[in-house]
């Protein structure tokens, strides 16, 4: 996992032709006005989810993990915690064609994302989105599904 501000994102560019497709066009427009709903950047190889959310308790939201896909996530208005774990994920929902694989994982670091700041997670890496922080209500976040790039050999390669 990364934690940064988007002002720092293009120290982050060459680490994958994909993620640089992201962060190339998070940095040339106002993310803010993105709709509701899935705008694909790039096919397949960059998609950008908007949702607007009610943040929960920890306990009521499960780990997700996407195989083969980075997750940069951000918040356009509001603010919610997150949690990560570098643990075992136990898997309750597999995944479907568009849907990480939900489950559970031993927390390992946590953190606060709100407007400015993102956070990214790498293929495989349990992550729980989505968790009230207090005193904040409803978010608008953003998540950037990046898919690994293809190596010559048309094998992905992660970031």
């Amino acid at each position: 996992m990364i934690f940064d501000t988007l002002n720092n994102l293009p120290n982050y560019l060459g680490i994958s032709r994909n993620l640089d497709t992201a962060i190339e066009y998070i940095m040339a427009r106002d993310i803010a006005t993105l709709p509701e709903g899935r705008t694909r950047v790039d096919g397949d190889a960059v998609v950008a989810e908007v949702r607007t959310l009610t943040p929960q308790s920890g306990e009521k939201v499960d780990f997700a993990c996407r195989e083969g896909r980075l997750t940069l996530l951000t918040d356009l208005a509001g603010s919610e915690m997150f949690e990560v774990s570098l643990g075992d994920f136990a898997v309750k929902k597999p995944a479907g064609e568009d849907a990480p694989a939900y489950g559970s994982a031993p927390t390992s670091a946590a953190g606060m994302l709100c407007e400015g700041r993102f956070a990214l997670f790498l293929a495989g890496e349990p992550y729980k989105t989505g968790i009230k922080a207090q005193g904040c209500g409803k978010v608008k976040q953003a998540a950037f599904l990046i898919a690994l790039d293809e190596d010559g050999d048309g094998q992905e390669t992660e970031a």
